[in-house]
């Protein structure tokens, strides 16, 4: 007995000092935020002394009973820091190299994760050239957790950009960070902490979705009870049923690619359309569609082509039997050869086999990319298709989604553990996963500035500045006036600079139609930085956005548009002004005519004698939307109804 007290009492020094530990968002050369109190934090034995030094000073802390402790350092001003030294007992940690800047949380889904080497084609010039020890970044991994963590998980510790780092950092907040960097001649952090495909109640807190029950039941009754410590494990056996699945009807998967099979059974769906869209939100796995068309006599046996949208995630392609191609690629537009001797006189059959392992699911919505040329004929092939679901991946959600869609999930892992850092603010790059339905982009008017106030009030550094990317053009474009839920979502956006401290990029006219991802990063980080050196940094006479639609007034067979923000004067860039459309009682809206008087646009259209809506950029795609101000700003969407 008295050995074994003895050796407890010898091992129990080393037992403490093992227990050290430091928030692992720090690390050498990471950015503290200056002119602001910071929090260094951390894990320790319970009741054990540790002592923070930087700048010459001392900052001691007692750990809590749950071995929790934190010290707050004094405000310092820009430039180098030196070291932070954290000590307790025998044990030492330090991190060196550090500068005080400007430090900027960078979230939201794929278009903020986008990283600088998938734009090679673009930018690399920039990847092999970019060095700027006064701007560095670090990565918090994807991680899900049902309950608020106090450790984030770091992907990417905290380095300076150089060309063997720039490449894993966000492109958007790359370029975001070398314009104010150049402009302010301060050093600035990045902490990237982002999830493409996410909506944004993954990123709000139970707590901060308190008003949206139907977010706050899920979570009680399916998210929370979910043990995500097994999650690897409880996946893997998902994906092994699934494949058990798929083997099974392996004979019946071929029998489906003869153009004889008889699909009068099967149900029908719009083509080109993710099926998200058609009433399977959640479904991730494998769908067949089958689709006829009809060639001529002067086509048939000749070698064609066909042409598809970016299909989510994989498609294998077949006509009449044949196999014709395949690509592993979600937001890959398809052009595929159609051998001679494949297509016939007559009634011709089109297979495509999709496999999707998560996310969106189909064919992108884009008629116009859907059709066979062979010699001067062209068939359209957008329209209804029959389908079948193959076999559906399941999930373990019980049919909700994937679990990075779920609420509270992402702000649990990849927010609560950043609040006790001290941030200059926010920039933010998401919406397009809360688009995909009309009640969804509505709610977005409520649900996020509910994400904003909820980090605000968890932060508690006052209401911080928030800025985020308006929707850049994606989707069909429309010949006719329509509706469009990414221009309600684009409006939802807009109603959310009613909060204070935020501020707005506008993008629609730097989108693409067939790709989700523009990649014109560099434009979109140019303009936050704009709008940050005007209402963060005070630079408030300067023009950072495009022209504000401020009011409508009809007379006679006209609609007079005033705008503010027109700075040097409005601009109709590359011809006359597109984009504008406006309806009488009826509600139906048609293009009108529209010339620049001044600080208005004045609109017209013979199909609307007596005037009472107008409309601007109200669409997907509104790509040829031209009206700018004379700074270089593209003006917002806008609509004067609430129809």
């Amino acid at each position: 007995m008295k050995r074994k007290m003895l050796l407890v009492i010898l091992l129990l020094p080393a037992m403490l000092q093992a227990q050290l530990r430091v928030s692992s968002v720090f690390s050498d050369n990471m950015v503290l935020q200056r002119d602001k109190v910071n929090r260094v934090w951390g894990w320790a034995a319970p009741g054990q002394l540790v002592t923070t030094q930087f700048k010459g000073k001392n900052y001691p802390a007692v750990a809590n009973s749950a071995g929790e402790w934190m010290v707050w350092l004094d405000p310092a001003k820009a430039g180098e820091a030196g070291t932070v030294t954290i000590q307790a007992d025998q044990e030492k940690i330090e991190f060196t190299n550090i500068l005080m800047g400007e430090v900027w949380i960078c979230s939201g889904q794929s278009n903020m994760e986008w990283r600088m080497d998938m734009l090679k084609d673009v930018y690399q010039q920039e990847l092999n050239t970019a060095k700027n020890e006064q701007i560095r970044f670090t990565v918090i991994s994807k991680s899900l957790a049902t309950m608020p963590e106090k450790e984030a998980r770091i992907q990417k510790k905290w380095v300076a950009v150089d060309p063997a780092t720039v490449g894993e950092c966000s492109a958007v907040a790359y370029w975001y960070a070398k314009k104010l960097q150049r402009e302010l001649n301060v050093p600035i952090g990045l902490v990237v902490t982002a999830w493409g495909g996410t909506p944004a109640q993954s990123w709000t807190s139970v707590e901060g979705l308190g008003s949206f029950s139907q977010y706050i039941n899920d979570y009680v009754k399916n998210i929370r009870p979910l043990n995500l410590k097994d999650i690897d494990r409880q996946q893997a056996a998902l994906r092994v049923k699934y494949q058990e699945t798929l083997a099974a009807k392996s004979a019946y998967s071929k029998t489906i690619l003869d153009p004889g099979f008889n699909d009068q059974g099967w149900k029908e769906m719009s083509l080109p359309k993710l099926w998200e869209e058609q009433g399977y939100p959640s479904l991730d796995g494998v769908v067949v569609y089958r689709l006829s068309f009809d060639i001529n006599e002067a086509a048939a046996g000749k070698e064609a082509v066909l042409n598809m949208p970016a299909i989510d995630d994989i498609d294998s392609t077949y006509i009449n039997g044949r196999f014709i191609g395949s690509i592993n690629q979600w937001d890959a537009i398809r052009t595929y050869t159609i051998p001679a001797g494949v297509l016939k006189a007559g009634r011709n059959v089109l297979v495509i086999r999709v496999q999707d392992d998560g996310g969106g699911g189909g064919l992108a919505a884009v008629p116009d990319k859907f059709y066979i040329v062979s010699g001067a004929q062209k068939i359209m092939l957008a329209g209804k298709a029959k389908y079948e679901i193959l076999a559906e991946l399941p999930d373990m959600t019980g049919g909700r989604g994937a679990l990075e869609h779920q609420p509270a999930v992402l702000f649990n892992a990849m927010i609560a553990p950043l609040l006790p850092l001290s941030i200059r603010g926010v920039i933010w790059y998401q919406g397009e996963s809360n688009a995909d339905t009309k009640d969804e982009s509505i709610e977005y008017s409520t649900l996020f500035p509910s994400m904003i106030t909820d980090w605000r009030n968890r932060w508690g550094q006052g209401d911080f500045p928030f800025l985020f990317v308006q929707l850049a053009s994606f989707g069909p474009v429309q010949k006719e006036p329509a509706e469009s839920n990414w221009a309600l979502l684009r409006e939802a956006q807009t109603n959310t600079l009613r909060l204070p401290n935020t501020g707005m990029a506008i993008t629609t006219d730097i989108g693409n139609p067939v790709n989700i991802h523009p990649v014109k990063k560099q434009e979109v980080g140019g303009r936050l930085a704009d709008e940050a050196m005007r209402f963060v940094y005070g630079n408030t006479k300067r023009i950072s956005g495009g022209p504000v639609y401020h009011s409508m007034q009809v007379k006679g067979a006209q609609v007079i548009i005033r705008f503010t923000n027109t700075g040097k004067g409005l601009l109709a860039k590359a011809g006359a002004l597109k984009q504008f459309a406006i309806a009488g009682t009826d509600k139906k809206f048609y293009w009108a005519d529209a010339i620049i008087q001044g600080n208005t646009v004045i609109l017209k259209a013979k199909q609307v004698p007596l005037p009472v809506a107008a409309r601007y950029a109200w669409a997907d795609s509104p790509v040829d939307a031209n009206l700018y101000n004379k700074d270089g700003y593209p003006a917002g969407p806008f609509r004067t109804d609430n129809w």
